[in-house]
């Protein structure tokens, strides 16, 4: 098991707190010196650090919820069974043929809302942007290696077969925290704590692997700079579910 000092990011962290405690000490005159410039690996690797400890401050009431009030989702009736559309960032299109139904017998599937996405994204996006390397960032990703995704896939999908992976798995609600509630099942339990091990502290078998910013809050940790670490809403898909295939498009592709 990693500890905490083996994350670049933790050196940002214990540099940000000494810089505060120095701050009352500073003259109204005084310069400030300039922020300094973090890799992508430094600021991914920080990323994971901040994730791993979650406040009530980072709470918040504005996670989407997978009902039909929500006018932000799309649903469809096939056979006399009601599905939302729901989106995943991959690298296997072939796996997911436009127009047919498919199970994801490969195993859970961590999607979002297409809408949410595109309004997060699209308007800021131009021909300079590297698309692959935002939509990473915004999903918790690591950044661009030889293993990122390069399309998504727009697939309707049985809401049942969702769950929120946070504290509270519910779909249907728009705040939860990262400590488990009562009465989840066994299974979600063993889940959660096998994800913990996962994002943050299981042997890296490779330097193409890596450890995750996983939240426990509801939303995807967005690691670029500038901005706010607030991402999307998340969910997973439990394997083996039904679904049906929309389409699927470049990562560029699908804000066109």
């Amino acid at each position: 098991m990693k500890t905490w000092n083996t994350y670049p990011g933790s050196w940002i962290r214990i540099a940000f707190c000494i810089s505060l405690a120095f701050i009352g000490c500073k003259k109204d005159d005084d310069i400030a010196p300039p922020q300094p410039e973090y890799t992508l690996a430094e600021l991914y690797a920080h990323s994971v650090t901040d994730a791993m400890i979650a406040d009530s401050a980072e709470v918040i009431d504005t996670l989407w919820a997978i009902t039909p009030a929500n006018s932000g989702l799309q649903w469809k009736n096939i056979h006399g069974k009601d599905y939302v559309l729901m989106a995943t960032f991959m690298r296997f299109p072939d796996s997911y043929p436009a127009g047919d139904s498919i199970t994801n017998t490969w195993g859970e599937s961590w999607v979002f809302a297409p809408a949410q996405m595109k309004r997060r994204l699209g308007p800021a996006f131009t021909t300079a942007t590297d698309t692959i390397l935002r939509i990473s960032q915004l999903l918790g990703l690591p950044p661009v290696n030889s293993h990122s995704n390069t399309h998504i896939a727009e697939i309707w999908v049985p809401a049942e077969q969702l769950f929120r992976p946070a504290g509270n798995p519910a779909i249907n609600t728009t705040t939860t925290g990262a400590v488990l509630v009562n009465g989840v099942s066994n299974t979600y339990s063993t889940w959660f704590d096998g994800n913990i091990i996962y994002s943050y502290y299981r042997s890296l078998s490779s330097a193409a692997d890596y450890y995750y910013p996983w939240t426990r809050l509801g939303y995807t940790y967005d690691w670029a700079p500038d901005t706010k670490e607030v991402g999307l809403s998340e969910f997973v898909l439990q394997a083996s579910s039904g679904i049906w295939v929309e389409k699927v498009t470049t990562a560029a592709g699908f804000f066109r």
